[in-house]
């Protein structure tokens, strides 16, 4: 990390020294070496050159800290050189490689530290920071690329590599089986298009020696001068997860491809881009349109052509429903029944799905609603049949509900259920038969008779009602342990009837 810093900071210190020895050179004024002056544990002075040395080196904020750092790149035990007057004296040192001179002088309580560059042996006050900052600029460049995870080289217009990083030599012993120490070094990828230069890049797999573990790079192309600059990042796990989205996708058509309901995805855009066989069935699309990506508002466009959705009153409202179909859908609230004019009809739901894209599906429920249809008629008629009936009917289920009465019911009893199905409690039944009739034990009996699942026989009563009406009552069991009731209002004297008491 210090080597790091130290780096950019005489990087950035090297331009402004340089114009300063230019002028020296011409002789405006001599070139000084980095000057310092230290007192009571800080640095309280220095020249130009020293004071923009210590500016641009990044890291700790106190100045001494800085020099401390600047030293440490150079110099062994770079402590001496800065400590308290009481400890250490007047001290000469060169730096580790020869090249620079570091003199300490003790003048009262301060300390007076001079740093110059060393030509022939010689102490020199000429720029001896320039060629450090190339240095220290050149092995940073090289650190920094022998560490990188990518693969980064450089080749001339022939495809000839002139440079390569520790990366890519690996990547050679990794393809050929062996480290390569020749050079010129082999072409990794020969099918690296560099006519065409794409920001997008392009990926490329390699193979180690035996021809197996492939592994894929992402490379890119940058022109550098008459030469190229090449990187190859690794992009295996991009590739696995590709493959894995390919294989689920995969797996999904050819579930998707044995539904029966029509399936239609589009995307964020409004873009289809999945459908199953099963739509081309119920749609009667063509499927190079389908394959077309079509739009959301050309798909049902095309759909109201082929007088496969409702056809609307006019052109706006068209537009209007267009639009509460795909909110509706991507928030999942969607669902209608078509009723085609051939008869048909198709229950269509609106699903949302990620990334902002919606699910149409399409499902055929003709034969569902035709036999809807026909058990409702069944019911109609039914109820017709039982309206025309003189007695009084009332059926109840197995759980002791009201299921079913007719008009002449309705009348006698003052229901006001107005289709038969009133689905009420058997105790609420029989309250109101108490309140319309003289009491009679036969209420009670029915009731434990209805509730009853087993050992039932058909049974009669007479109950007389409070406006004087007599009535022949008549209980008959049904399968699946529901009960009927019915009433007729006699005209004449009740017949006696033997009355059984429910057990």
């Amino acid at each position: 990390m210090a080597g790091y810093v130290l780096g950019a900071g005489l990087a950035a210190y090297a331009a402004l020294l340089f114009l300063s020895n230019r002028s020296a050179i011409k002789g405006d004024h001599d070139a000084a070496p980095l000057l310092f002056l230290i007192r009571d544990g800080a640095v309280t002075d220095a020249n130009f050159a020293g004071g923009h040395a210590l500016v641009h080196i990044d890291g700790p904020d106190a100045a001494i800290d800085r020099l401390r750092l600047l030293l440490t790149r150079g110099f062994d035990n770079p402590g001496r050189l800065i400590a308290p007057p009481d400890s250490e004296g007047d001290i000469t040192a060169e730096s580790r490689d020869g090249r620079l001179q570091a003199t300490r002088h003790v003048v009262g309580e301060s300390i007076r530290l001079k740093l110059r560059q060393i030509v022939d042996g010689t102490p020199s006050s000429d720029d001896i920071h320039v060629q450090r900052a190339i240095e220290s600029e050149l092995e940073t460049l090289r650190a920094n690329t022998a560490a990188a995870p990518f693969l980064l080289w450089r080749q001339n217009a022939d495809g000839e590599i002139t440079w390569a990083n520790r990366a890519y030599m690996t990547a050679i012993e990794t393809s050929q089986g062996a480290p390569h120490k020749v050079w010129p070094l082999p072409t990794l990828f020969p099918s690296l298009r560099t006519t065409a230069l794409s920001r997008d890049g392009q990926r490329i797999s390699l193979h180690d020696a035996n021809g197996h573990d492939e592994a894929w790079y992402d490379c890119h192309v940058a022109p550098v001068g008459p030469d190229l600059l090449c990187t190859a990042i690794p992009a295996d796990e991009a590739v696995r997860s590709e493959n894995r989205r390919r294989e689920f996708t995969q797996t999904l058509t050819k579930t998707f491809a044995e539904l029966a309901t029509g399936l239609a995805i589009f995307d964020r855009e409004r873009r289809l881009v999945l459908f199953n066989p099963a739509l081309l069935d119920l749609t009667n699309l063509p499927s190079d349109f389908l394959t077309s990506k079509p739009s959301l508002v050309g798909f049902l466009d095309r759909l109201r052509e082929n007088r496969v959705m409702p056809e609307p009153r006019d052109y706006r409202s068209w537009r209007t429903s267009i639009a509460e179909l795909e909110a509706a859908a991507a928030d999942g609230t969607y669902s209608e029944t078509w009723s085609l004019p051939d008869g048909q009809t198709y229950h269509v739901t609106g699903r949302p799905h990620p990334d902002g894209a919606v699910a149409l599906l399409f499902e055929d429920i003709s034969a569902e609603m035709s036999l809807t249809r026909r058990f409702r008629a069944e019911l109609e008629r039914s109820q017709a049949i039982i309206d025309a009936m003189d007695d009084a009917v009332a059926a109840f289920s197995a759980a002791g509900r009201l299921a079913l009465t007719n008009r002449a019911y309705r009348d006698l009893w003052g229901d006001d259920g107005a289709d038969g199905l009133v689905g009420r409690e058997i105790g609420d039944v029989m309250r109101r038969w108490h309140a319309l009739s003289q009491p009679s034990p036969a209420w009670g009996d029915f009731r434990d008779y209805a509730q009853r699942s087993h050992d039932r026989e058909e049974w009669t009563a007479n109950v007389t009602m409070l406006d004087g009406r007599h009535l022949a009552c008549r209980f008959v069991p049904q399968k699946g342990g529901e009960t009927l009731a019915i009433f007729r209002v006699q005209t004449s004297s009740p017949v006696e009837v033997r009355f059984r008491h429910a057990v």
